[in-house]
């Protein structure tokens, strides 16, 4: 019987992780963030996690992702400011329903904090960011 408990909690915890890996492809926004909404775009093939971040909904110029990974509900990557000051690193635990980020900065020699934008380094270091409700 506790075999039976463990094998299925196993196979359920396995079955969930998939699922987070699968289900975060496509379009995520934040609310309530200055200078938002911000929009990230995601596509996943395995492990490995591309797309774009913007700033300002759909209007915002989009801007390449890299280096990015998933594991487990862990999702992680990077992005740099377009004037090539900074380097966002953002690290995601995803749930059911949003993506609850970090984010970390870093200046290169030479370069400015920026605003606070998605890319600035003056922006919330936390937020989440959640699937946009289908438009009418």
């Amino acid at each position: 019987m506790i075999r039976r408990i463990l094998i299925t909690s196993v196979l359920l915890f396995l079955t969930l992780e998939g699922l987070a890996q699968t289900d975060i492809a496509g379009r995520w926004q934040t609310t309530g963030v200055p200078n938002g909404p911000w929009v990230i775009d995601l596509q996943v093939n395995g492990s490995k996690v591309t797309g774009s971040v913007r700033q300002g909904g759909a209007d915002g110029e989009p801007v390449p992702i890299y280096f990015g990974t998933i594991e487990g509900n862990t999702l992680s990557f990077k992005a740099n400011s377009p004037d090539g000051d900074r380097i966002v690193t953002f690290t995601g635990k995803i749930t059911r329903i949003e993506i609850g980020f970090s984010r970390q900065v870093e200046v290169r020699p030479g370069g400015t904090r920026g605003d606070t934008g998605i890319l600035g380094g003056n922006a919330v270091s936390y937020f989440s960011a959640r699937r946009p409700a289908p438009a009418q």
